[in-house]
This record gives C-alpha cells, sequence and structure tokens, in this order.
C-alpha cells in the first residue's frame, strides 16, 4: 500500500460509500427542439386551418422535434466514484438505454480544479486526469470540496489552477488581519 492509499479495513471502519455525481438536463437543447417543435406544430396547425393537406410534413417535423427535446431532457451524464470497486463508472443516457464505461483509479493521475470567473461554472470546474484523456465532472456549487473529495477518495493528487485572480484577495486579508493585529497589540509590524 503507497502513503496516499487509505486502508479502511485496518482501521476498523466500513468501507466508504459511492459518491455520484450527475449533470443537469441541457436546456439549451430542451428549448431549442421545443421551439423547433412547436413552430411546426403552428404551421401545421395554420396549414390545417386553411384547408391545405401539404401540412402534414410540418406535423412530422413537430412531433420529431418535441420527442428530441423530451429525450434531451431525460439523458444525462453520470460519473460515479466506487472506492469499493476502485474505478470511475461514466454513463451517457436514461435508465436502461445507457453507454456505460469504467475506468480504474491506477489511470487516474489526478484531480484537476480550475478557478476562473467561468459563467457556467461559478465555483470552479473539477477534472479528473485519467492517461488518455480528461474528464468533465457535472457543474457544481461546492467545487473545491467535491475536487478535495475526489482526490483523497482516488489517492491522486488535486491540481489547483487560476487565472491570478486570486493573489489580491489574499494580500488583502493579510493586510486586514495585520491592522486587525496591530489594533489589538498596539505596535506596527515593519515586515512587507
Amino acid at each position: 500500500m503507497s502513503g496516499r492509499e487509505l486502508s479502511y479495513e485496518s482501521a476498523g471502519e466500513p468501507s466508504p460509500t459511492n459518491l455520484v455525481l450527475r449533470s443537469p438536463p441541457n436546456w439549451t437543447a430542451v428549448c431549442f427542439f421545443g421551439g423547433l417543435g412547436a413552430l411546426h406544430l403552428t404551421i401545421w396547425g395554420m396549414a390545417i386551418a386553411h384547408g391545405k393537406t401539404e401540412g402534414y410534413m410540418s406535423l412530422v417535423f413537430g412531433v420529431a422535434f418535441l420527442l428530441n427535446s423530451l429525450a434531451s431532457y431525460l439523458t444525462c451524464f453520470e460519473v460515479a466514484v466506487l472506492p469499493a470497486e476502485r474505478r470511475v463508472r461514466l454513463r451517457t443516457g436514461y435508465r436502461q438505454l445507457r453507454l456505460e464505461r469504467s475506468i480504474p483509479f491506477s489511470q487516474v493521475h489526478g484531480v484537476r480544479l480550475t478557478l476562473t470567473p467561468d459563467p457556467d461554472h461559478k465555483s470552479g470546474r473539477v477534472d479528473l486526469l485519467c492517461n488518455h484523456e480528461d474528464i468533465a465532472c457535472p457543474p457544481t456549487s461546492v467545487a473545491r470540496v467535491e475536487a478535495l473529495c475526489l482526490a483523497v477518495t482516488m489517492g491522486v493528487r488535486l491540481i489547483k489552477v487560476t487565472d491570478g485572480q486570486e493573489a489580491p484577495v489574499r494580500r488583502r486579508r493579510r493586510r486586514m488581519w495585520r491592522s486587525a493585529k496591530v489594533a489589538e497589540v498596539g505596535e506596527v509590524d515593519s515586515r512587507p
């Protein structure tokens, strides 16, 4: 056992539970295909109201687009970390209609936490770094905690990537802490 692996059996504790991360529905696709379906059904309704029989092609397209919108709503991406089996399970699909593959922990080299002002990932983006690919985890509001949990569970490195925006915040906190210390002690610290 290397220094990073956790031994649950020797500690007398139960093995950890599975960590499952699911993505929300792709609302862009749901709205786009739903809008196209509604547009074609409207065209079909107007054609039938005016006595035109050529509108049935729009009925077919409208129903097809609405079914595609429903499929986009029901389909999700899932990353499951299974520590008891020492593998990561990746699923895409809906219930029994899904594609599934597994990646053993030995092929995962690290967890990357990217902290940038991205509107889609406000708290950060978490990726699993594997031999031949990077697996993007579903968006979360607690990316730092999720990245740390994944790294500890799999026994790999946690890599933090920033765009340099956090450094001024640290300096400001340090100045605030020093000014509070000066007010408390009554003397000035000459260190930068």
